[in-house]
This record gives structure tokens, C-alpha cells and sequence, in this order.
């Protein structure tokens, strides 16, 4: 089940609800009932049995004359009716449409009670449970109600322990500003999730005797052996807060009251209550400083739910049991943490000189190509096309545990707690890296990026072979990066060095990046995305100090037929995208052009190329990074033929016994990876890795890959101010394989570029100065690769599930338009809510199904599109260095 999505409505959107739901409510199908919740009275008003019943046996009765602080109108069976949850916070109305599930009836009850209490007095409610231990009021919160339920029965297996409520719970205080904490019942019975009698036998025997709908039972708790399991009021001495953090080691930990009232400030969602209807800064104030009240009477605990069940259930009961929670607790202080104190107490030349100095050491080797390629085939798995998939224990990068490290332009300024602890021991860290370089074995390889005239780093890689197999990643460099030049001009090849420890441990893992010296250490992971970023990202940061603009983009040329002048025109086209967008997929497609009529594409780069003050762009490496999930010989001919070639790679995809390669098998992992070469490509491989400056072309069409899955048009041209924007905004969204529970939430990366080092406003002003030096040659776009019409609702657990699925643009659509943009063939008008052009035709396709206007009733889409615009406006709050011109191109009106 999913809380429900309630949409705001005025005064005149509810009284034309109501006279629809006034047609339903006739004298004999209108069922009336005061619910009185601690005081305040909810009144039901009905045509729908199975709802009233719920409701009657849920909450405690109040005389129906009394006039009810709130309303709620559940209508069942309108014919061509959408079903739909509104609120009227001014009149406190709220109205259900074809839903006979009373999970969300309640839900809504509980948000308006929540609503009005706060509006008229003070809050008093609290989504959570309360066992009474032994005269001690324990309360458990989650966002999960599964969690909350779980634990809260199993309690009940404990001596003297007695259930108050299963998920909301009536606060007051008593006695003055230095009284005590109360609690009522609110609910007469308790609402019950059906899968706990799963785990909780005494639960189960009762279920046969409760009422029931499809995932739920209400249970009544005086059948729990009476009072002995079950009491009305007791005082809240110990909060537990459940969240699940899998990256943590940390099992619990003791929160002061302002470390708990900020925890639960920020949470997802607020207050950990997806019942929350309105909740404004105003709210969220007289919310702290419910918890405020609480928290001078109780203690509170994080515990790590991400634990097995009965691990967590230990600490619970340990914590109970030992009664620690009773001792009080001083507001921690919070100590300033400055990392430059820390690296100016380094001796980074120090470790620059280890570094240099690996060559000459006897423990360090440098086998050639041909025999690191046959050491790493040892230990990897051949595949039916004559190629080697291997397999390493880390699958992702290790983003979180990554740092940079110098001047305070370069040092990292997001710190988190992991991030403190890695700058608090990294004196000690380097010391151990100092000494374990002299002892481990290495293997050294030593590779060029790029190939141009300009700028091409020699790239000296050293891994520890401790595990004989990790010599798999010096043949995965090797496979991506150039020979080294006969002669090597340090004027445009300065070095860089990444020293690469599989086998640190792993509780110590952590990525040191030194952009100002030039080297990476990379510790207890085995992932080759660590070495693949780490070499580009020093390089980009070195280009940066060069004036050329690092870009995570793809690359190709586009030679296509005018529409209007029938001439053949020849574009540079440069792709941006976060990982996953179709970034590779759209920069390898051929977009269906008439190679008759002599129109192609060629491929240069798919990955990274540093832009120029003339236009062009530097390539950097000769082997394709991909993900490989959606390799499919139907959609990605070319990129299948190129990753089915003998010398490919496969990282983590799943082969089985036969060498058979499964690649949307994600049993394994959903990162699967691949090294495919430029030159399998055949007559679409690009003579170069570089694209030519401006003047030697017809133009540069520059795609700025989103994906969204609402009301971002698949399609929109763009402005170069627009264009800038769209750079440094850099959107796309969570999927439901990257966290279900974030699922459909923007992400927004600067430059669609998750390895800038330094002022990322630096970056897009870079973008800009060099789009505008050119703007009569350049045509800019945002291709949203998501689609359009999806709506998202959130399930107890804290998921996003689908109510309505998006309407997914297709490759082949998305190569129309493409093909398209490149014949200049697009009929465009003004789009007004973001200030954009749009398509009114394309060639090849239907547009007109991808119109968010069309998909979405209005008020969903203004609503949408407020929420857009306003995380927009405050994510570019973040950002004062930022070009004003680039600012303004944000339409907010």
C-alpha cells in the first residue's frame, strides 16, 4: 500500500469536488461518523461500507452533534471518475474518490489531525509506537512501518512489557514547562499490517478473529493477554530512531536532543511521518519544538536497521535492559573541523618523492602488454566470443570515501562524517601507504591519454599484486589508454600517478586524490572505475589551469542533408549525460541517416574530451568504458559487434559455466561493465580522437542529456544562456535499481560531471564564455532520454512506487530527433513554462504523445512545475560566483 498523494486544493476547487461527491452521498447511502482523536473530532462522511466499518472500529466515538474540528468525504463507485486524495487546509476538508482501501482514509485522517493541532494549538502527535517496559515508555520511530511493527511486537516477548500504540501516539505535557511527558492511545485498535503474524506467532493466532482488507487487519489490543500486554498511558523515557545505513559500521549510537531534533528535521520524510500534509517553515519550527519537549525527558538512540532483524532487536532490548538511556547526555559541542589545519601538517612532497622513486624500486615490475595480458587472462572467465569477463569484490566507485587534498581551492568542501575521519587519520594513512609501498609487490604500467598536439598526460600506474589476480587492472588501463610517444615533450605531457592497494582494509577504504601534485592513491578497492576516473579527473583539473574545459561527454561528427538547402553539412557534436542516461548509447548511434545520400556519423569519444577556446575538443583515450545492462544486438548494433570482439573486457557481467554472457542479468550486480575498442567500430570509427576546431566545420550541436520522467520535454532548444543552465543544473533523477527509496528524486550534478575539482561555477562560466565566443556556429538542445507522464506515490516502507508509469521516449524515437536537430528539419514554438523552444513535428515520429500539458490534468502540472522551478532556484543558491547571465536564463514566472 502507498500513502497517498493529497493535492491542495482552494476554496472553489472543494466546492466543485463537493458537489460531485454530493451526488453520491444520497440520505440512504450517506454513512455519518465522529471520530474523536484525543479531543479532536474527525468526521467521516461516506457511501462506501468497508470504509465505515474500518473507521468505527478504529477510533473512539464522539456524539454526532458535536461539530468536528475536520471533515473527511470518502466516495466510492463514480463511473469515469480518476481516483484522487485532496485537502482543503483553510476549511479542513478532506476528500477521497474511488479508494476502498482504508490505509489511505486513515493516512489523510492523521495528516489533518496533525494539520489542525498544529494550527490551532501546539502538535501533540507522533507518528511511531510505545511499549511500556517495566513503567519505561519506549518509542520507536522508522520510516518503514514494517520496522516500526516488527519490533515494537517483538518487544512484547520481553518480561513486563506492554504495548500502548502500533504507529501514532497522542503527546502532552503535564505539570508546567517541568512537568512530565504523557501519552494516550489515540486509536481505539490497532491498524496492523498482515506480514507480521509472519514473525510473531502471537499475532498470528489472534489474525483469524480480527476484520481484514487486502493488507491489513485491525487488531484489538486488549486480546493480547489483556493488561498484562496492553496499557493506555505511560511516559516516553527512551526514542528509538531505526535507519538503515548499509555503508555504516556504526550498529547505535546516543543522539543529544539537537543532534536528534536536526536528524529528524532532515529526514526523508520529514519527522520520519508520510502522513505529513501540509508542512511549511513555520511547521517545521513548532515540530522541533515538539520534539524539544520530548527530548527533555527522554533520550534518544540511532540504531543501524540495515543490521539482520535479530541483531537489531538485541540492541533494542540490550538498551532497555541495561537502562543506560537513563543516564543524561551534555550537548556535544560542535568542534569546527578545518581540513587545511590537517594537510598543512602533511608532507606532500614527501609522498611525491615515494611516488616518483616506485620506478627504481626492486619490488616494483614493468612486464610488457602482451604478458599483462596474459597473467590477467589467468584469472578471468572466457567468453563464447574469445574475450574475458573478470570479477572484482568492490563494484562500484567509491564516491563517499573519496577526497581531495591540497589548497583550498581543490580540498573537497562536501564533508561528511566519513570524510572527516579519512582527513583525521590521513597523516597516519599516508605513513602506512609511505611503508607499505617498500614491501608490497607492484605492477607498473605507464600509458598516454590523448593524442593531439596540446595536451596528452603520461599516465604512470602502479598495482599492488598482493592478490596475484589484480593484475587484471593494469590490462584494463592498458586497454584504454595509447603507447607511449618515442619522444615525450613535458611541455604538453605532464605526468600523473595513481598508486592503486587492492588489499587495504577494507574498513579503512578510501580514494586520496592530489590534484596539485598530480597523483591518486586508491585504497581497498578493486573496482577499475578507480583508475579510469582517477586518471581523467587529474587530467581535467590540469587542463582546467590550461584554459580547456574538462567535459564528461561523448563525441562524434554528424554529416547531414539541410531540410531547406539541401546541402551536405558536416557538425561535431558533443554529448552530455550522467552515467546511465544513454550518454554512450546516442554518442555510438548512427540515428538511422541516409548513408546513401552520403549522410553518417562517425564515432570519436564516448566518454571525456577537454573543449577548447577555438571549438574543438581533445579526445583522451582509445577503449570505451560502457555499462552493459542494456547491450542488446536489436537497439546497439554497434555497440554489441564491438563489445563481442576478441579483445574486449568484461568487468562483473555475468558469464556462466559455457562462457554465455547474460548482460541484463543483474543477479551479480547492476554495474556491470565493459572495455570495448574504438577501432571495432569499423567504417564509424573517426579517423581521430579529436574534434576539429570550429572554423574547419559547418557547426557544433552540443545535447545536454536529462532524464526525467514528468514534465521536462523530451526535446527543447535552447538558448546559449539556456544551454549554460542546463550545464550547471545538470539533472537527471534516482532509479528504483540506485535507491528504491529515492527513486524518481532529481539529482543534480554540475556538468553532468561528478569529477570537478574546484569552483564548479567555474566550469559553467568556462562552458559559457566559450558557447558565446562562438554563438553564431553552435546550436544547443536538451534531449530528456526519461520520458514524460509519471506519477510516483510512497509505500509504508518508504518506497516510490509507480501509480502511473512514465511514457518512455524510445531510442529509435530518440534518433529521430536527433537526425532531426542535425537536417535542421524540426518545426519549433515557445514552450512558456520554462522559457524554451519546443518541437512542433519531427520527422519519424509522433511528438505529440510526449506533451506533458496532454498527460497531466492542470493543476498536477502546475504543481510540477513549481516544484521544479523551485529546487532549481535553490540549488543555483549554492552557487554566488555564478555567471548572472546564466542565472537569469532560469524562467521562474
Amino acid at each position: 500500500m502507498t500513502y497517498p498523494d493529497v493535492k491542495i486544493i482552494d476554496e472553489e476547487m472543494r466546492n466543485s469536488l463537493l458537489k460531485l461527491a454530493e451526488r453520491y452521498l444520497g440520505y440512504d447511502t450517506l454513512n455519518i461518523w465522529n471520530a474523536n482523536l484525543n479531543g479532536y473530532i474527525i468526521q467521516l462522511r461516506t457511501n462506501d461500507y468497508l470504509i465505515e466499518d474500518f473507521w468505527v472500529e478504529s477510533w473512539f466515538p464522539e456524539d454526532i452533534r458535536k461539530r468536528p474540528h475536520g471533515i473527511i468525504f470518502v466516495v466510492t463507485e463514480i463511473p469515469n471518475q480518476e481516483p484522487g486524495v485532496y485537502y482543503d487546509p483553510k476549511s479542513n476538508t478532506g476528500i477521497i474518490f474511488n479508494h476502498r482501501d482504508y490505509f489511505i482514509t486513515r493516512s489523510l485522517a492523521i495528516g489533518m489531525i496533525a494539520d489542525i493541532t498544529e494550527d490551532v494549538d501546539d502538535l501533540h502527535f507522533l507518528r511511531g509506537s510505545l511499549v511500556d517496559v517495566d513503567g519505561e515508555g519506549i518509542c520507536i520511530m522508522s520510516k518503514s512501518y514494517t520496522e516500526i511493527a516488527t519490533h515494537t511486537f517483538q518487544l512484547l516477548e520481553m518480561d513486563k512489557a506492554r504495548i500502548h500504540s502500533s504507529d501514532l501516539i497522542y503527546v502532552e505535557q503535564l505539570g508546567g514547562t517541568k512537568g512530565r511527558i504523557s501519552t494516550l492511545a489515540p486509536e481505539r485498535k490497532f491498524y496492523v499490517k498482515s506480514s507480521i503474524i509472519e514473525i510473531n506467532p502471537r499475532i498470528k493466532v489472534l489474525f483469524e478473529r480480527c476484520k481484514k482488507d487486502l493488507k491489513h487487519f485491525i487488531l484489538n489490543p486488549s486480546w493480547i493477554e489483556g493488561s498484562t500486554k496492553y496499557i493506555d498511558t505511560t511516559r516516553i523515557k527512551l526514542v528509538i530512531l531505526l535507519r538503515s545505513n548499509g555503508s555504516s559500521e556504526t550498529k547505535f549510537k546516543r543522539l543529544t536532543p539537537l543532534e536528534a531534533i536536526e536528524l529528524l528535521a532532515n529526514d526523508d520524510p520529514p519527522f520520519l511521518d508520510p502522513n505529513t500534509i501540509v508542512l511549511n517553515n513555520v511547521k517545521i519550527e513548532k515540530r522541533k519544538k515538539f520534539f524539544s519537549k520530548i527530548f527533555q525527558f527522554a533520550a534518544c538512540y540511532e540504531i543501524n536497521s540495515s543490521n539482520e532483524l535479530f541483531e537489531v532487536q538485541s540492541i533494542i532490548r540490550n538498551l532497555i535492559t541495561h537502562k543506560d538511556y537513563l543516564k543524561p547526555i551534555e550537548e556535544r559541542k560542535v568542534v569546527p573541523f578545518d581540513p587545511q589545519e590537517l594537510i598543512n601538517k602533511l608532507d606532500i612532497d614527501k609522498l611525491k618523492q615515494a611516488v616518483v622513486s616506485l620506478d627504481s624500486q626492486s619490488n616494483v615490475k614493468f612486464p610488457k602488454q602482451h604478458e599483462i595480458k596474459k597473467m590477467a587472462e589467468k584469472y578471468g572467465t572466457k567468453t563464447k566470443f574469445g574475450n574475458y569477463n573478470f570479477v572484482s569484490t568492490v563494484k562500484n566507485r567509491s564516491a563517499p570515501l573519496t577526497v581531495y587534498i591540497g589548497s583550498p581551492e581543490v580540498t573537497i568542501r562536501e564533508m561528511t562524517a566519513a570524510r572527516r575521519e579519512i582527513f583525521k587519520n590521513l597523516s597516519k594513512t599516508i605513513e602506512d601507504v609511505m611503508n607499505y609501498m617498500k614491501k608490497t609487490e607492484f605492477i607498473g604500467t605507464k600509458r598516454r591519454m590523448g593524442e593531439n598536439q596540446y595536451f596528452t598526460p603520461i599516465c604512470h600506474v602502479y598495482h599492488s599484486i598482493h592478490r596475484k589476480e589484480m593484475v587484471r587492472l593494469s590490462h584494463m588501463v592498458n586497454k584504454s589508454l595509447f603507447d607511449l610517444p618515442e619522444i615525450i615533450n613535458k611541455e604538453i605531457s605532464p605526468d600523473i600517478y595513481i598508486v592503486h592497494i587492492p588489499e587495504w582494509q577494507e574498513k579503512d577504504r578510501q580514494i586520496l586524490v592530489f590534484p596539485e601534485h598530480n597523483m591518486t592513491f586508491v585504497l581497498g578497492s578493486d573496482y577499475y572505475g578507480e583508475d579510469k576516473k582517477g586518471l581523467l579527473r587529474m587530467a581535467m583539473w590540469i587542463a582546467k589551469k590550461q584554459g580547456m574545459l574538462g567535459l564528461h561527454a561523448g563525441a562524434k561528427t554528424i554529416k547531414a542533408r539541410n531540410a531547406k538547402s539541401s546541402k551536405l553539412n558536416t557538425y561535431n557534436c558533443i554529448i552530455f549525460g550522467l552515467t546511465a542516461t544513454g550518454k554512450t548509447t546516442h554518442s555510438t548511434h548512427t540515428h538511422d541517416l541516409d548513408e546513401a545520400d552520403g549522410e553518417s556519423i562517425t564515432i570519436v569519444q564516448d566518454d571525456f574530451v577537454a573543449l577548447r577556446d577555438d571549438g574543438s575538443a581533445i579526445g583522451t583515450e582509445r577503449g570505451f568504458f560502457l555499462k552493459t545492462d542494456s547491450v542488446d544486438p536489436q537497439i546497439h548494433p554497434l555497440i554489441y559487434k564491438a563489445v563481442t570482439e576478441p579483445d574486449a573486457i568484461f568487468e562483473n557481467v555475468l558469464v556462466d559455466y559455457r562462457g554465455n554472457i547474460f548482460f541484463q542479468d543483474e543477479t551479480l550486480t547492476g554495474n556491470g561493465r565493459g572495455i570495448m575498442q574504438r577501432t571495432a567500430f569499423g567504417k564509424y570509427m573517426n579517423p581521430s580522437i579529436n574534434l576539429a576546431p570550429l572554423d574547419q566545420v559547418d557547426g557544433l550541436i552540443i545535447l545536454l542529456i536529462t532524464r526525467r520522467n514528468t514534465i521536462v520535454p523530451v526535446c527543447a532548444k535552447l538558448t546559449i544562456e539556456q544551454a549554460a543552465l542546463a550545464f550547471m543544473l545538470g539533472e537527471s533523477i534516482h532509479t528504483s535499481g540506485s535507491d528504491p527509496k529515492r527513486a524518481g528524486e532529481s539529482i543534480r550534478t554540475v556538468g553532468t560531471n561528478p569529477f570537478i575539482i574546484g569552483d564548479e561555477a567555474q566550469e559553467a562560466n568556462m562552458f559559457y564564455e566559450i558557447l558565446k565566443k562562438h554563438e553564431n556556429k553552435i546550436r544547443c538542445f536538451q534531449i530528456n532520454t526519461g520520458g514524460v507522464g509519471e506519477i510516483m506515490e510512497t509505500d509504508e516502507e518508504g518506497n516510490k512506487i509507480h501509480k502511473r508509469k512514465v511514457e518512455r521516449i524510445q531510442i529509435k524515437e530518440m534518433a529521430s530527433i536527433i537526425r532531426g536537430i542535425a537536417r535542421e528539419s524540426i518545426t519549433w514554438k515557445d514552450e512558456d513554462d520554462f522559457g524554451t523552444k519546443i518541437p512542433v513535428n519531427i520527422e519519424g515520429m509522433d511528438i505529440s504523445k510526449y506533451d506533458p500539458k496532454l498527460v497531466y490534468d492542470k493543476e498536477t502540472y502546475e504543481k510540477l512545475v513549481k516544484e521544479l522551478k523551485d529546487e532549481r532556484r535553490k540549488f543555483l543558491e549554492k552557487y554566488p560566483n555564478l555567471d548572472q547571465f546564466i542565472k537569469n536564463a532560469l524562467k521562474l514566472d
